[in-house]
């Protein structure tokens, strides 16, 4: 095996700056199952309970404390149909791509850009520390990719995003100067995925990473344009090129030595763990000795962060974490465009939340929340994000709140329902073992013939779904996908 591993492989241009055979190695081996704690959800003494409950063994991420590494004796059922990853309690999210969330340190009332964001694991994280206070838009151009991105958005529970479709390069001219913290992981050639994609090293030619380097440099750029002055900017992508990575942040602090510094991230100052990330820097300096460039400050080696897969068992990453100080172009003036969704006027959501409040005991929106309406669907957002006008229009805001219905004011959505139905005090079935099993297969089951109408369905405390019920039988209205994984 180690002989296969020695020959013509993407790898060997490597040796200058790490053990080549030990990237080999640490890359042909399997990937180790990781998870995140969504705290809109649950807080993570709360998974910890679970885990242990589940007989699951849990490592900490370094980098991120809501991030566990977890191992488990019983793999019969895989976590991907485990409940609480189901209902967005927890995402699946490799540990390197929670690196640059922590660097980036959102906090409660920022604006914040994550320009490349499907599919939704670093938006979601984004959010997370937001805890839904400031505005988070997340973007990307291609449509499935949204489609992607909202499904994990939404699943997530976040309501202060607005979600646009535009290339990243718009960012920079069209709202510069707007956001305080921006990440920009770009797209790249992914050699770092190597663990889970084997076929992530078949594409990477000189052609291939020439022209992602290209593209990366045109996002940064932009990125940097989006920022205030006074605000931060994180670049990562999960390949392992000097081209894609060191190149180019240094290619962009050269054009730009006076309005850009380096943040040290042994400095940024976030919530996550500590962890010694001297390795990582280190690393990204031998790199950075080892490359010739023109830069005018190419005897200067910058603290960025490179991750080879050996070194802290995971994919393999890059992240950079910069300081915007001064303009680095002027700002235009262009049209701003209200959101496409109408907002309800203020009886026709009291008349929403008190129909909500008999039903359930509780309303479903909280202070500064507004809904909207696009068609017969409802939204809810917060009232910084439906006010956050922008120069294009949204491809979607907040969270999908439900649909109106002929005879009663509002059924609510699923998601709505996972977020914050587990409370509830009226209108809700808590489900034996043996009913959980017959909805998670798609069928309906009995209950009280005197509950009638929509209600919710609540499942070891927490809220799984909505169902409706009458004469004694509930119909299931567990998502179609979520019964498909289920059964």
């Amino acid at each position: 095996m180690l002989d296969s591993l020695l020959m013509d492989h993407p790898f060997d241009r490597y040796s200058a700056y790490t053990d080549v055979l030990a990237l080999k190695e640490a890359s042909a081996k399997p990937l180790r199952k990781c998870i995140r704690v969504n705290t809109l959800k649950m807080t993570v003494e709360d998974f910890t309970t679970y885990a242990a409950d589940q007989d699951w063994k849990l490592e900490p991420v370094p980098w991120c404390k809501e991030g566990f590494f977890i191992d488990r004796e019983d793999r019969s059922v895989p976590l991907g149909k485990d409940l609480l990853h189901l209902l967005g309690y927890t995402y699946m999210q490799e540990a390197s791509s929670m690196l640059p969330v922590a660097m980036l340190g959102p906090q409660p009332g920022d604006n914040v850009l994550d320009m490349a964001a499907a599919p939704g694991s670093k938006s979601t994280q984004i959010a997370a520390m937001m805890k839904g206070k400031g505005v988070l838009v997340a973007n990307d151009m291609k449509e499935g990719r949204l489609h992607t991105l909202k499904t994990a958005l939404n699943r997530l529970g976040i309501i202060n995003v607005l979600v646009t479709k535009k290339m990243g390069q718009w960012f920079g001219k069209h709202m510069t100067g707007r956001f305080d913290r921006v990440l920009l992981d770009a797209p790249c050639t992914g050699q770092g995925t190597a663990r889970k994609d084997s076929s992530a090293l078949k594409y990477c030619s000189i052609d291939s990473i020439g022209k992602n380097a290209k593209l990366q440099r045109e996002l940064l750029e932009a990125a940097v344009h989006a920022t205030k002055i006074g605000g931060r900017i994180v670049y990562s992508t999960c390949t392992l090129t000097p081209e894609e990575n060191e190149d180019v942040v240094l290619s962009i602090l050269s054009k730009f030595p006076n309005q850009l510094e380096v943040v040290d991230p042994r400095e940024c100052k976030t919530e996550s763990a500590k962890w010694k990330m001297e390795n990582a820097i280190e690393d990204s300096i031998r790199v950075q000795e080892s490359i010739k460039n023109n830069f005018q400050f190419s005897t200067l080696r910058f603290p960025f962060l490179r991750i080879w897969p050996q070194t802290y068992d995971s994919e393999g990453f890059f992240c950079a974490v910069l300081h915007k100080t001064a303009p680095t172009r002027e700002a235009q003036k262009f049209d701003l465009v209200k959101v496409q969704e109408e907002l309800l006027s203020k009886g026709r959501i009291k008349e929403i939340c008190e129909f909500l409040e008999m039903r359930f005991g509780k309303s479903f929106k909280e202070k500064n929340e507004v809904i909207l309406q696009s068609n017969q669907r409802l939204w809810i957002t917060t009232e910084e994000v439906f006010k956050c006008k922008m120069p294009c229009a949204n491809a979607g805001i907040g969270l999908p709140f439900g649909k109106t219905l002929t005879k009663s004011p509002v059924m609510i959505d699923h998601d709505l329902a996972t977020l914050r139905g587990s409370d509830a005090t009226v209108g809700i079935i808590d489900l034996s073992e043996e009913q959980w099993k017959l909805l998670a297969r798609g069928q309906d089951i009995d209950c009280d013939p005197e509950i009638l109408g929509n209600i919710l369905l609540r499942y070891n405390g927490r809220c799984v779904s909505r169902g409706r019920a009458r004469d004694g039988r509930c119909k299931n209205h567990l998502p179609r996908w979520m019964v498909q994984v289920l059964s």
